[in-house]
């Protein structure tokens, strides 16, 4: 076997690990702006107005979509350990979107829970829902979940990589066979 020094190696693997990371960027960006620039092109939840700030845009949308998009920059931009910590970052947001809205009530005025104050259709309510939260949370979860679960099968970036030839193998499978015998 020959050991050969070379530069980390960028596979599939890493290409795929940041286009999870560009996913998450877009849908955690979208998570954050939807219920500011959402009801200006008519898409809402509830009765709620263009770019008015509240405790709920806060916590149930601008938390979650930092946490998203900070977790996708790093998973983007950084070495191994950097990415992971996004991964991780950008999960906890995806998280957060699908988990915040039940959790509110913890938070908020007794007279105001979750999804309560929804006006219109049964379809436009789910569809708003999954919009706001629940189908951007899955998703970013996704995402950062499919980044860790690819950073962990790429295993360690280290400079130095063992490699060896086809030829070289059989010629070291065959001794150990002899060997054996």
């Amino acid at each position: 076997m020959s050991l050969r020094s070379q530069a980390p190696v960028h596979s599939q693997t890493a290409g795929n690990v940041r286009v999870a990371g560009a996913v998450a960027l877009v849908l955690g960006l979208w998570g954050a702006l939807v219920p500011l620039i959402g009801p200006s092109f008519g898409y809402r939840m509830g009765s709620a107005q263009a770019q008015i700030w509240s405790e709920s845009t806060v916590t149930l949308h601008l938390v979650p979509g930092v946490a998203a998009v900070l977790g996708a920059l790093l998973i983007m931009r950084g070495r191994r350990a950097i990415q992971t910590l996004g991964a991780l970052l950008a999960t906890a947001g995806g998280i957060w979107f699908v988990i915040a809205p039940s959790m509110r009530p913890l938070w908020s005025d007794p007279g105001m829970s979750g999804m309560s104050g929804m006006s219109g259709s049964a379809m436009s309510t789910a569809l708003s829902a999954l919009g706001y939260h629940y189908g951007t949370g899955a998703l970013v979860t996704v995402a950062g979940a499919y980044a860790l679960g690819a950073l962990a099968a790429r295993g360690s970036s280290s400079d130095a990589h063992v490699e060896s030839r086809p030829e070289e193998s059989v010629a070291v499978r065959s001794s150990l066979v002899d060997s054996k015998r």
